[in-house]
């Protein structure tokens, strides 16, 4: 059975309210949420206050689980408009995509070391590259490539055709190939 199918059966079997319904849609999703909302935000402490009231919404408002097809993508739309209300009430102020890195341990060897060393620049570029995409752009690449949504639930989540998706998608690959040749030898 499919993630979406078993997410379908689960939104209409449950009762709305059921609690382990929420506890389970929380233990599957709050990290990827988390992730996705520092993305988009550039900022890990106000994606932890976002990620909160993402599943505060979600515990509020479960009738419209039910029957809901797409409920991964349902949960990426619900955490998107709390981060989209955010905006409007306040101006927001962004940092580096650094800070909502995990920190990783240190290698004994010191070919595992230069390894990590130029993994971490190549994260830290492309990383840097994604920031200077446009919004709409970085979403697309965020909530498909790194999340793992299909175009379709990517096209749902942003309330967008699914071909504007796939042209936001080509034109971000196109614009990062620029950016990271402009740093690359």
């Amino acid at each position: 059975m499919s993630s979406t199918t078993r997410e379908s059966a689960e939104a209409t079997s449950a009762p709305a309210g059921n609690r382990r319904l929420f506890e389970s849609l929380a233990r599957r999703f709050y990290t990827r949420v988390y992730n996705y909302l520092c993305w988009i935000s550039r900022d890990r402490h106000l994606a932890e206050d976002l990620t909160q009231e993402t599943f505060m919404q979600i515990w509020q408002h479960p009738p419209e689980m039910r029957g809901h097809r797409a409920l991964r993508a349902w949960v990426y739309r619900v955490a998107r408009n709390q981060y989209l209300q955010h905006r409007r009430r306040a101006g927001l102020e962004t940092v580096s995509l650094e800070d909502c890195r995990e920190p990783e341990a240190a290698g004994p060897s010191d070919t595992e070391s230069l390894l990590r060393l130029e993994r971490d620049e190549l994260r830290r570029l492309v990383q840097k590259a994604l920031q200077e995409l446009p919004d709409a752009y970085r979403e697309v690449i965020v909530l498909h490539n790194l999340e793992g949504l299909s175009l379709a639930q990517v096209a749902h989540v942003l309330q967008a055709p699914v071909g504007t998706v796939k042209s936001r998608r080509a034109k971000a690959f196109r614009r990062l190939r620029e950016l990271l040749q402009e740093v690359a030898p």
